[in-house]
């Protein structure tokens, strides 16, 4: 039983179609199966903010999506960063392929179009609850649920369902249909906010605003790609221990050590987190158009090395160690396309887009709209408001039978292990359900990253097909062999 539709779903169905010992399986997803949020737009605006290199159903060995696009004549490079769109059809498409790779090897697969809300363990195996009141069961269960929840912020969360908050940029659509004359206020400076402004901005608006407690935006690079050269030294990451007081000197030291060594550019800047986002955005864009940005050489990997050792310590110092570099990580691990930043700084240059330099410390709802009051008395207007604070996972939390999915975020969690097993907090021995991608955020640090679920779903499919469980070693940055999709001849 394979829960949510998205592209972390088809990954897993990658890895296991075609595989003999595979009775059935059923994807439990309202929506058709492929198309996520995050891949789900059809606005050919919207790029990825990583590289088709890394975009790819399959972890290993060439791009996988590389080859679809190259098939169907779009001239790419491994460095594109290719429209969400595509993305979309890519999986969409590569889910029908597979579905007929695994009927050919005995394999019945099925879509269920609803919703689940709980998993509870039965005699056989588990039932998975579905919204509509019935039960389907299965002996094996994946959690492949992405994040797809808007966080809705404090100020405005009083007002959901409300016809002027959007609370989600996606689909972009409803974006566009807003008045020409429309004042909006977007909530958030990172990449659905990035998302948002684009296409306001692209429809002539000349009020857009974006305000965010950090105040800052993404960095901007030119690729995200991987490297045959190794950036890190696997032990002197192994021998870290995020517990000693050396620790961020010693993080340090490895990670200047591992841009200075991919450095192709002598003028290569250190990385920066604070200051005016729009003259950071400006002498970023400038950096990476004369390809001055060495830190991006090293993010791939350092992404693989993250979900290789973070997920070893204990859930108390992951905890400690990652709210004290989320500034960092946010701004250079989800950096955006040069593209995106160019497009930025012609709105900004030409009056359509502002940043602003504080976050409201108070909004209201008006007769017409919305009143933002700001630090130090100032008060704005605007027609709307969009929400792109960012999204969540479906809270997940454990009953006395199994799992609630969804609803209210009460009781503990499951706990995710090494190898993505879940083990429910009343029990001693892990169950047969998985998380996959975002599901496994509980876990691995970098998680909204499709090359990373690909991963996770590699290292699931070898313990449903082999029985064995697979080792941390192996849970997230080195999977198995790269399966084979079999191609159409388009």
């Amino acid at each position: 039983m394979i829960i949510g539709g998205g592209a972390s779903a088809v990954s897993t169905l990658a890895h296991l179609a075609g595989d003999p010992g595979v009775e059935r399986i059923t994807f439990v997803a309202p929506t058709p199966i492929g198309l996520g949020t995050a891949f789900g737009t059809t606005d050919p605006l919207l790029l990825c903010n990583t590289s088709v290199d890394v975009t790819s159903l399959v972890a290993d060995g060439r791009s996988d999506f590389l080859d679809y696009l190259a098939a169907r004549g779009h001239p790419v490079h491994r460095a594109d960063f290719a429209p969400r769109y595509l993305v979309g059809q890519y999986c969409r498409e590569r889910y029908t392929e597979l579905c007929a790779r695994a009927r050919a090897a005995g394999t019945k697969v099925t879509h269920i179009r609803e919703r689940s809300v709980g998993v509870e363990r039965s005699r056989d195996g588990y039932r998975v609850l579905l919204a509509g009141g019935a039960v389907v069961t299965g002996t094996d269960i994946l959690l492949c649920v992405g994040a797809d929840v808007p966080k809705l912020p404090d100020e405005v969360r009083a007002h959901r369902g409300d016809p002027r908050l959007i609370e989600s940029p996606y689909p972009a659509g409803r974006l566009r249909r807003l008045p020409a004359d429309a004042r909006v206020l977007t909530l958030g400076t990172k990449l659905s906010a990035i998302d948002s402004a684009l296409v306001l901005c692209s429809t002539g608006r000349r009020t857009t605003v974006l305000t965010s407690p950090s105040g800052t935006l993404p960095a901007v690079r030119t690729a995200l790609c991987r490297d045959d050269r190794a950036a890190f030294d696997r032990a002197a990451w192994s021998a870290l221990d995020p517990d000693d007081a050396s620790f961020d000197r010693r993080l340090a030291r490895m990670l200047v050590r591992a841009v200075r060594a991919h450095r192709r550019s002598a003028g290569s800047e250190r990385p920066r987190l604070g200051g005016d986002a729009t003259r950071l955005l400006d002498h970023e864009r400038r950096l990476a158009a004369e390809d001055r940005t060495a830190w991006q050489e090293i993010v791939a990997e350092l992404i693989d090395t993250l979900n290789t050792h973070v997920p070893r310590w204990s859930p108390a110092a992951r905890a400690r160690v990652l709210a004290r570099y989320r500034g960092l990580m946010s701004r250079y691990i989800s950096a955006i396309p040069l593209r995106n930043a160019r497009l930025l700084a012609r709105h900004l240059a030409q009056g359509r887009l502002r940043v602003a330099d504080a976050y409201p410390e108070r909004i209201e709802r008006a007769a017409d709209g919305w009143t933002v009051h700001w630090p130090g008395g100032a008060t704005e207007t605007f027609d709307y408001v969009v929400n792109a604070a960012g999204y969540r996972v479906a809270p997940v939390s454990c009953t006395g039978t199994g799992l609630r999915i969804g609803g209210p975020d009460t009781g503990p969690g499951p706990e995710v292990l090494a190898d993505l097993r879940l083990r429910l907090p009343h029990r001693r021995s892990p169950e047969r359900i998985w998380a996959v991608g975002a599901s496994a955020g509980g876990r691995y640090p970098i998680v909204n990253y499709l090359r990373a679920a690909a991963q996770h779903a590699a290292v699931v499919a070898g313990q449903l097909t082999s029985g064995t469980p697979a080792t941390p070693q192996r849970s997230a940055a080195r999977p198995g062999p790269r399966p084979t999709i079999h191609r159409s001849a388009a």
